[in-house]
């Protein structure tokens, strides 16, 4: 399709007049892989105001719409619109711009495809505001349920619910809309799409759940929530070297996903984790997770606890077992802590207990 969406575009433009043709081209900056030019800028470069150059769009895009109907270009603007309508369709309806224009077009045929798109009365576009990005639907009845879908999940996701599966939202959805879709076939890729038309929902980095953008889970601003979220990930302790590395990695993900930049000293990561009553360290530079019932301080607190926690004395095998369950360290460092005499004492069967005061 890629030459056919230039060719029909160039053919719909070359018969208009002059001006109405440079302001269409500028809008949808036809032929280049910028972005279109705003009403503004336009108007100032031709002395008129923004609205002049809006009517100027306005009458420019009716115009291109009878000169796809023409005779000479309209099978060709048939299939292109038929090709946007099934994949469209495919999506439950309803399909986000620019996920749309990346699946349909190249960074060169961008442009042309979205103009092509504007040109499709069958096509409704829903236009962006601050809750949803511009989207695109077969008919306005397919729009109105996917806004209402995606609002009742971000609904849901601000009053407590936490990032579920695609798998768990998708039982809800067929749970709660059970009368509205029991005539369509319906998909986790159609909730999907009603899903990314809104602006405040984001899947997980991992890609395996989806919640609120503002989630830590789904979208980690602080250097704490950022270890909180790969220490989770990775399900076990980690040196702090390599949770600097995985932020790094975490960091270049999120500069792609909301185009802006990412500063990060190794030193800052060290320091959040030592200050931090969340992070527990648990070996020579490992850390690992509160949550995970890790006790905090020395090798010896944690003999403490573990003997504090015993009805009865424990041998240094035993000892050294459920000292391996909070710790990362050799059997030979918890035998030279139980040596603390001012803290454990050795019974009659060389058993292990606290010393008493």
């Amino acid at each position: 399709m890629e030459l056919e969406y230039k060719t029909i575009v160039q053919n719909i433009l070359k018969n208009m007049p002059d001006r109405t043709k440079s302001v269409l081209s500028r809008r949808f900056s036809i032929g280049k892989k910028a972005r279109g030019e705003t009403l503004e800028a336009i108007g100032k470069s031709y002395k008129i105001t923004r609205e002049r150059v809006r009517q100027i769009e306005a009458d420019g895009l009716k115009r291109a719409k009878k000169i796809a109907e023409s005779p000479e270009i309209k099978a060709d603007f048939k299939k292109a619109k038929t090709f946007f309508e099934e994949k469209i369709g495919s999506s439950g309806g309803v399909k986000n711009e620019e996920l749309l224009l990346s699946e349909i077009s190249t960074p060169e045929t961008r442009n042309y495809v979205l103009f092509l798109l504007n040109l499709s009365d069958s096509l409704k576009r829903g236009k962006e505001d601050q809750s949803f990005y511009p989207f695109w639907a077969v008919d306005e009845k397919s729009a109105a349920f996917a806004k209402k879908v995606a609002e009742s999940f971000v609904k849901k996701f601000k009053d407590g619910a936490g990032p579920e599966s695609l798998d768990n939202l998708f039982a809800s959805f067929e749970k709660e809309y059970a009368d509205e879709i029991k005539k369509k076939s319906v998909s986790k890729d159609m909730l999907m799409s009603y899903l990314e038309i809104s602006k405040e929902v984001f899947k997980t980095m991992d890609g395996q759940k989806i919640g609120l953008r503002s989630s830590p889970e789904v979208n980690p601003r602080t250097v704490r929530e950022k270890i909180r979220l790969i220490l989770k990930s990775e399900n076990k302790p980690l040196h702090f070297k390599e949770i600097t590395e995985y932020i790094f990695k975490l960091n270049k993900e999120l500069e792609q996903r909301e185009n802006r930049g990412y500063k990060l000293h190794p030193q800052t990561v060290h320091n959040e984790l030592i200050r931090n009553e969340d992070f527990v360290l648990v070996g020579r530079g490992f850390y690992a997770l509160k949550d995970w019932g890790y006790y905090p301080g020395r090798v010896k607190d944690v003999i403490y606890n573990v003997l504090q926690a015993s009805n009865n004395p424990l041998s240094k095998e035993e000892i050294i077992e459920q000292v391996g369950k909070q710790r990362i360290v050799k059997a030979s460092t918890v035998f030279l802590s139980l040596q603390n005499k001012k803290i454990f004492e050795k019974n009659n069967e060389g058993k292990y207990k606290i010393k008493e005061a």
